[in-house]
């Protein structure tokens, strides 16, 4: 359906807004998922949310100065690379004094942060840490090998289970192996797509478009995070239907925890408890009703759970087993050794 592409890319701005501004609305697992698969330090994500509350401001001195100039010193740079008060706040002829002063190549008519520092640490190894582009690209083939190192064990695992010789057979093994590459390849887009939306609002053209307008906008929560936070979530159209509506059920919870009013979930709530339960209640009835009177709509476990829960051994899937069982011939038994000898015995 097309209305999954919206729903996810709705959430994905939620979800994606909350894990660098307000990471504890957000359960720890998703968080900690979140961060290894961006693989983005955490000194950056602190130095995002001071941004976002205004405590850190390009070209003004800063309390939390250390965090960037430390920063570049671990990636090799110089620390004035991190140091705030020294780098423009907007763009323009000013910026490129400032830039040409502290040796930043390639950041030309634009403030703010140096890019390099958002940019994967192989690139520095390759001396393309000023590309983004290049970034983009590999950002891209790690996670990829990390999301098929997930999904080939998703998708060969139910195949090993209930029949492992068919993972002998192409027209069983090809397919399974097709859907790992796409759904990897839907999760590398959603990250490198994340960080091309980044660098396309802060470096590439918009900051350059309207030098005028404070770096700390382009950084702040309404800039690039935001703009890439929508861009990801398109990435859902590389999926197939069924994957699409599976992984917006999977996100909407979570989507919809993170914008609820934060006193409703710090707490006991006794109307977040009502609300909760009459949804409990509500989608339990919405199943078991399928479940009787539409079937067909359901698909996996939660089909054959229901149908076994509401019909017992006269479930459609059940009874189809135990007929095929009854059709299926039995082998029939060679006869033995010591019958045959006492046949021969009883003709003579």
């Amino acid at each position: 359906m097309a209305g999954h592409r919206y729903v996810l890319g709705l959430q994905c701005i939620r979800i994606m807004w909350c894990f660098f501004y307000q990471p504890h609305r957000l359960p720890p697992s998703y968080v900690k998922w979140i961060s290894s698969l961006a693989n983005v330090d955490k000194r950056l994500l602190k130095t995002l949310r001071l941004i976002h509350s205004r405590e850190l401001v390009y070209g003004h001195s800063s309390t939390y100065s250390h965090l960037l100039t430390s920063y570049a010193k671990d990636r090799g740079y110089p620390s004035s690379w991190g140091d705030p008060q020294l780098l423009p706040a907007c763009g323009g002829a000013d910026a490129d004094v400032v830039w040409k002063a502290l040796g930043v190549p390639g950041r030309s008519g634009v403030g703010g942060l140096p890019c390099e520092f958002l940019h994967s640490s192989i690139t520095t190894r390759w001396g393309l840490d000023n590309s983004c582009l290049t970034n983009v690209g590999v950002r891209f083939c790690l996670a990829f090998i990390e999301a098929m190192s997930l999904y080939l064990p998703v998708h060969f695992l139910p195949l090993l289970l209930t029949r492992p010789s068919s993972i002998l057979q192409r027209h069983r093994a090809i397919p399974a192996l097709l859907a790992a590459i796409r759904s990897a390849t839907f999760l590398s887009t959603f990250l490198s797509s994340y960080f091309l939306a980044v660098c396309f609002t802060r470096t590439l053209v918009l900051a350059k478009m309207f030098p005028w307008i404070p770096h700390n906008v382009w950084d702040g929560p309404y800039g690039s995070v935001l703009v890439g936070s929508f861009t990801c979530g398109w990435s859902i159209l590389i999926e197939n239907t069924r994957r699409r509506g599976e992984m917006a059920l999977y996100v909407l919870p979570r989507a919809v925890k993170a914008s609820l009013p934060a006193k409703w979930t710090a707490g006991n709530h006794a109307g977040a408890r009502l609300a909760e339960r009459i949804v409990f209640v509500l989608s339990l009835a919405s199943l078991l009703t399928f479940a009787i009177h539409e079937p067909e709509s359901l698909r996996g476990l939660s089909r054959w759970t229901l149908a076994f829960v509401m019909k017992g051994p006269n479930a459609d899937f059940w009874k189809k087993r135990k007929e095929r069982l009854e059709i299926c011939p039995q082998t029939p038994i060679p006869p033995s050794s010591n019958s045959i000898s006492t046949q021969g015995v009883d003709r003579v």
